[in-house]
């Protein structure tokens, strides 16, 4: 093999090695709420907003999450408040606990889809265009009229 061959597989080598290094670096792994409590690094941990815990206090964002356990853990965050961060399904917290509180440094927020019901379950579509007040639009040949005269192609 040539030298500058050589040289391209210890490139190639080097930068396979440093980007793989810096991908485990980067990894934050899911505990407990028990486990974050005793860990020393940046952890993440994931619950539901407890309602009517969010205040603020000198620009940080105070709240509280639960887990499937029902223990809950107080979280501080010093930035802006997601948008929203209320209607939100699962928070997850990426931080460390400095004994008190969990501190947050990013935070990941799971709003409900759209295609939820307000009670949490799935709802199906069921091929019908909904009209202007919310009553299933007529068919009518190769249109649907819906609600207030308008006229749409079927698909």
């Amino acid at each position: 093999m040539k030298p500058a061959a050589w040289v391209g597989l210890a490139v190639i080598v080097a930068a396979l090695a440093f980007g793989s290094r810096a991908f485990v670096a980067n990894l934050t792994p899911y505990i407990t709420f028990a486990q974050a409590r005793e860990a020393k690094g940046q952890v993440q941990i994931v619950g539901k907003l407890v309602k009517g815990s969010t205040a603020y206090k000198n620009k940080t964002l105070l709240f509280q999450i639960v887990n499937d356990k029902n223990d809950k853990m107080p979280v501080a965050y010093d930035d802006v408040r997601p948008p929203n961060f209320e209607m939100a399904t699962q928070i997850t917290a990426i931080g460390a606990y400095d004994g008190e509180t969990f501190r947050a440094e990013k935070l990941l927020v799971k709003c409900p889809s759209k295609y939820q019901g307000e009670d949490g379950k799935a709802r199906e579509y069921d091929g019908n265009a909904a009209g202007a007040n919310g009553e299933p639009a007529k068919q009518s040949g190769a249109y649907s009229v819906l609600s207030g005269g308008k006229k749409a192609t079927q698909p």
